[in-house]
Formats: C-alpha cells, structure tokens, sequence
C-alpha cells in the first residue's frame, strides 16, 4: 500500500492494481495523487478464489470455488477506508492488465457498489472462453467448466466470471463505467475476449455493454500482449480522458453519469470472425504479428473505439427527486489525423461531421430513480420527448444529437393524476 506524503483537505482518489499471471511480486509505484494498494496473487486463481477442498482434495462435482480471492481484495479496501480518513470512499477505482484486466472487471462489476471505474486492460470477459490452456490452468482451481462447481448462490462459478451474465442480471453491474483495451494481435488474451458470443447469454461483451447501456470507453487496435499497435503506437485514443482525477466526465460512486451507446462515431469491431489473412488457432484466434501492420485476421476495423469523443460535466450534474440533468458534449480536441487509410485519428482529433448521434443512459442515480413503467420526459436543446423505465427502472434516450458545444439534457417525471374514490 503506497500512500501520498501530502493529502489535499478533499482527499485522495484509492486505486486498486491487480496483476498479472505469474507475478512474483506485486510492485507498483506511488502516486501524489491516490492511495494506491497492489494486492497478491500468488496461485493465479485470477483473483476468483479455488474450490475450498484444495489443497487436500481436488475439486469435483458437487463442490463449491468460492471467492476467497475477490473477497481478500475487498477486505484490503475496507482496511484502507477504515484506517486512512484522507481516503475518499467516492472514488475507489480498480487497475489490471491480462490476468489483472480479467480481474479488474470481475470485482469492478460483481462487487460494483464499491467502485466509481474500471480500468481493465488485455482481459477476458467471459471464464469459459478462455484459450485451452488457460481453462486446464484453472480448471485446477474452480474445478472443469462441465463440473459446475458452485461458486455462491448456486450459480456456477464459471457462470460468476461471464460478464456479459452480469450485465444482463445485475443492475449494480450496469452501473458502473469500464475503459477497455484490447489488441487484435493478442495471441494471450486474443479478441475473441470482446467479440465472440458467450455460451451462456449468446451476447459478446462489447454487444452486452451496448445493448444494457452500460458506461463504457472501449478501445482496440492491432498491438499484442502489451506490445503496442506498430503504427499508432501507444496511448493514442485521447488526450484528455482523466475520469477520476479530471475536470470533466468525473466518475464517483456517490454522482450519477450518463452512460453513451450505438454512438454514430463509434468504429466497427467486428463479429468475430476472420478476414481470410489468417487461420483460425485455439489459442491465438486471428492474431498476425505484431510487427506487420495490417495483417490481423479478425475482420472489422484494425483499430477503434466504441464511446469515444463522449464527455459529460460532473459539475453539472442536477439529482433530485424530480429532475435530473447533465451537460453533455462530443469532446473535439487536439489530436492527429488518421497515420494511414483505415486507421483511426489520435489524441482528441474528431474526424467525423457532427452532430454526433448517441443514446443516453442514466446511471447511478443517486435520487431521481424510476419504478418500472414509470413515463419521463426529457428535453436537450430544441429536442425533448417521452421515455418508459424498463424493468430495472433505467430509462434510455435514443439518439440525442451532440455537438461540440455543452448542451443540457433534462429528464422530469411525467405526473399522473388519479382520481381519488369517495
């Protein structure tokens, strides 16, 4: 646990940094800016937990994996909440990459009342896709897939670790905000881990994310396992996304945000299915080198985001009983254009003519919350309408037009009068 020397009077971001596989040691750096802890996973449980007869027997149908590893994590957050008041409790976030990304996403979404962001790099999203190799890894530890052991409340623990499971059943899920990388050229980790369906919903975690509105920035391009994209390079996708410590789009767990989907600026990652460059493997998917550029087999885009250029104010945001709004804008900064014909621009550069066309979710809403059914109205510029709560009382505006100027969205609630018997 690494602490800041010098504490403002508001307090300090805690950032969670999960490893990954096969880490002798967890390490990581200190920061002014956060509290930062780096947990251990020494067996590569891939911070689930095993089945609770290892070690002296080995898992078998009808036992159970619990999440002994999820919950010592959990544990060390309360440590530092309790112990050390310059710790804000409001901007707990979570860190990983490989091992770490599949970790990161897993507590920052199962356990998502106690985050305000994932960070999630390189991970896999749903436990029985894993390549083969990996699934007889930990098969050692939850037991095969087929085996079903329980991993709490009778639900598989494979089936706990497919995400795109938990979006659809879990409205404290589809509250939270994930930034994802992944690389087309992963033979680790390969993109399968966002685009091919998952054998329990059928849904891919990118489909998922879009189709429950959840709050997401999720970028790909043609790196490796950490090896960066041999034209774009590294850290290309923005230069200005900073949702804990920014100025804008600020992310907490007490402040409710809107989560953008099926924007009309977003590229297309493709279906998961190969472009005839390469061969299909097990293990690798499509992957090519990653020093050749253009030459992965995974069809779509070789590189490009879903949720990009979208920005909200947290300064504006209105919550109360009867009103909720944000301020809400495409974020067309500097940047560079494309490095090559069919590569996405760098940095805050908006190549596309705006408006930009976006649903909104509101999300974590802290007083304006709908009952299923529940009609509201909403406005934003000269455009305003009706909407109806789902069942999990979420309310998504369809294709609100974004400029690059702040235009307020307004929701109210609709009020019925009913008349009263005598």
């Amino acid at each position: 646990m690494m602490v800041p020397l010098e504490v403002p009077l508001e307090g300090v971001p805690v950032r969670i940094g999960l490893h990954g596989f096969a880490t002798a040691n967890p390490g990581g750096t200190g920061s002014a800016n956060e509290i930062r802890i780096s947990p251990h996973d020494p067996d590569n449980t891939y911070w689930w937990g095993y089945a609770d007869s290892l070690p002296d027997v080995d898992p078998a149908a009808g036992g159970a994996a619990p999440d002994y590893t999820m919950r010592r994590v959990l544990h060390l957050v309360e440590y530092v909440l309790r112990h050390h008041p310059e710790a804000d409790p409001q901007r707990v976030y979570v860190y990983g990459s490989s091992m770490g990304g599949a970790g990161a996403m897993l507590l920052g979404l199962l356990r998502g009342r106690h985050f305000a962001y994932i960070d999630a790099r390189l991970g896999q999203a749903i436990a029985r896709n894993h390549r083969p190799s990996r699934i007889t890894q930990l098969s050692g530890w939850w037991g095969a897939p087929e085996l079903d052991l329980d991993g709490g409340g009778g639900l598989s623990a494979w089936d706990h670790m497919d995400l795109t499971r938990a979006l659809a059943e879990s409205s404290e899920a589809r509250d939270q905000f994930l930034f994802l990388k992944h690389g087309k050229d992963d033979p680790t980790i390969h993109f399968g881990a966002t685009v091919l369906p998952s054998p329990r919903t059928g849904e891919s975690f990118y489909q998922a994310l879009q189709s429950r509105g959840v709050g997401h920035f999720a970028i790909w391009d043609e790196g490796g396992h950490g090896v960066a994209d041999p034209v774009l390079g590294d850290s290309w996708w923005a230069g200005s996304w900073a949702p804990i410590n920014g100025e804008e789009a600020t992310l907490r767990r007490d402040r409710a945000f809107p989560a953008f989907s099926y924007s009309s600026l977003d590229d297309d990652p493709g279906i998961g299915v190969g472009n005839g460059k390469q061969d299909w493997s097990a293990n690798a998917g499509f992957a090519g080198e990653v020093a050749v550029a253009g030459d992965t087999g995974w069809d779509g885009a070789i590189a490009g985001a879903l949720g990009r250029f979208l920005r909200w104010d947290g300064a504006s945001v209105v919550d109360t009983v009867d009103r909720l709004q944000f301020a809400l804008r495409v974020h067309a900064g500097d940047g560079a254009d494309p490095p090559a014909p069919g590569y996405p621009s760098e940095g805050d550069r908006v190549m596309a003519e705006l408006p930009a066309f976006v649903d909104v979710t509101p999300r974590r809403a802290q007083a304006f919350r709908c009952r299923p059914g529940e009609r509201v109205a909403w406005s934003f510029g000269q455009d305003h309408g009706e909407v109806v709560a789902g069942l999990d009382g979420s309310v998504t505006i369809p294709a609100l037009p974004l400029t690059d100027t702040w235009t307020i969205l307004v929701l109210r609630r609709t009020l019925t009068v009913i008349a009263a018997s005598h």
